[in-house]
């Protein structure tokens, strides 16, 4: 578990992933209950303070820390790949997710401005994947700007669960390493 700080002239975030606890302030509501969706549904605790003016430098900030922190997970003996399907009402999220080093992230879908906007949701994600070394597909149909939003974040912790999981076994790798 590694804390990770950054402060800038419009943020300051500290960030763990894996954490003793579960404690989330980012002063955007909306944010804190995803990130709490995705400590619930990944089965780790998430500590988050974050602090800022600007709406879309704390996501994004947040998203780097969290990412680093991820990125510091130890890998040898974990599933590995991880994939969910999360329906919600009218809307379903899916998910495929890959522990590789890499960290790409590939969208499909349309969002629409929810609680938060959308760009920043698609924002968040490719700033986690490219910090933590996560290379996830997420794909996103509905008709609930809220719903779609909160079944992509419900379908990634699944699948980060499952990635994460330890297998007790080598890295599931053709190459022997994982990046």
């Amino acid at each position: 578990m590694k804390r990770v700080s950054r402060k800038t002239t419009e943020t300051e975030v500290n960030a763990t992933f894996a954490s003793e606890k579960l404690e989330i302030s980012t002063g955007i509501p909306f944010f804190d209950h995803m990130l709490e969706t995705i400590a619930k549904l990944s089965s780790f605790n998430i500590e988050i303070k974050a602090s800022g003016a600007n709406e879309h430098h704390v996501i994004e900030d947040v998203a780097i820390c969290l990412g680093k922190s991820i990125s510091e997970i130890e890998k040898k003996g974990i599933e590995r790949f991880g994939s969910a399907i999360v329906p919600m009402d009218e809307a379903v999220a899916i998910c495929g997710l890959d522990f590789s080093g890499r960290g790409v992230f590939v969208f499909e879908g349309e969002l629409r401005d929810a609680d938060i906007r959308a760009e920043d949701v698609l924002h968040f994600f490719d700033t986690l994947c490219r910090n933590s070394g996560l290379n996830v597909y997420l794909a996103v149909k509905g008709k609930n700007s809220h719903h779609m939003v909160e079944c992509a974040f419900k379908a990634f912790a699944i699948a980060l669960k499952q990635a994460l999981s330890k297998t007790g076994k080598d890295f599931k790798s053709a190459k022997g390493v994982l990046d």
